[in-house]
């Protein structure tokens, strides 16, 4: 465990934290998260609603737009605060916080279609066993949203990634270990999921495992943009393409498909949504064993060198 700790510190995810100049305990970090996320989220929320609410309203906007607005606004603040304590307070550059790549949309690319190819893997697999019907299609209807939902789902994918595997991880790695830092921020990050709609000991579960593997993937790819996309990727698809619940969230805006859970709850996830059932859990399992792999081979050269 302490060679695994040693050879992660000096990865450029965990390596950036170095470069703050906010010296606290332990104790102390994980409740300055939960200031800094609930406090960004509300400031968010508040200018939504004192400055955009009645502009909106006002532009006759239909419901879907309105609610991916909202989205959109509420993400960017949280994004800015974000910004503001690390280079404010922290005194460091954004790129310290795994914005570091130099080929940002290449790598966003790469992990958009990983979070793709996961989301329809579990689709797949629910179709095969014949756990869920497609109901009907909204070509038409989705089209002219596609930019206004995505955007939303970028911003909001965006602030999660840079809250927790930008910010959080490495932060906590610095006042413990890397290992320990992995495994607290993907229960906080299931935590923050426990009061959706739906939510059973395997969503929960679940939710720790997705921590765990998008840290992964963040660790071998050495930066967040990957992650950024990869969990763009599986919001979108998983709630606007395929028309499932997002963690519990149903209303999503306008689907591309409606989809239907069938199955026992046990494996589609129930009124979660498929990241609440055990085929999710899989695909996760699976997700974890690769990029421990990956990241096992990207070790080799450097273990046959020294």
């Amino acid at each position: 465990m302490r060679r695994l700790d040693e050879v992660l510190r000096v990865n450029p995810l965990f390596a950036g934290a170095k470069a703050s100049r906010l010296k606290i305990n332990l104790y102390v970090l994980v409740p300055l998260y939960f200031v800094l996320w609930m406090g960004s989220l509300t400031a968010g929320r508040w200018v939504y609603s004192g400055v955009s609410y009645s502009l909106v309203q006002s532009l006759g906007l239909g419901e879907s737009t309105i609610q991916e607005y909202r989205k959109f606004i509420i993400c960017s603040v949280q994004l800015v605060l974000f910004y503001l304590w690390i280079n404010i307070v922290e005194k460091r550059p954004l790129r310290s916080v795994g914005f570091h790549t130099a080929k940002p949309l290449r790598a966003y690319w790469t992990g958009f279609l990983t979070g793709f190819g996961a989301i329809s893997a579990v689709t797949a697999i629910l179709l095969s066993l014949g756990m869920v019907q497609v109901e009907a299609h909204h070509w038409t209807a989705l089209t002219p949203l596609a930019a206004v939902i995505a955007l939303g789902w970028m911003v909001q994918s965006a602030a999660e990634e840079l809250a927790v595997r930008g910010w959080l991880i490495p932060m906590l790695a610095k006042e413990s270990t890397p290992a320990a830092a992995i495994l607290l921020s993907s229960v906080i990050f299931g935590f923050f999921h426990l009061f959706s709609s739906g939510v059973t000991v395997l969503s929960f579960i679940n939710l720790i495992l997705s921590g765990l593997f998008f840290a992964g993937y963040a660790i071998v790819t050495k930066h967040i943009w990957g992650v950024c996309g990869m969990h763009f990727a599986w919001n979108v698809t998983l709630g606007n393409l395929y028309g499932f619940p997002v963690s519990g969230f149903a209303d999503n805006g306008r689907t591309l498909l409606g989809m239907n859970l069938t199955g026992p709850a046990f494996f589609t996830g129930g009124a979660f949504g498929p990241e609440g059932g055990a085929v999710t859990t899989f695909v996760l399992m699976l997700g974890i064993i690769i990029v421990a792999i990956l990241w096992c081979r990207q070790q080799a050269p450097l273990t046959s060198t020294n």
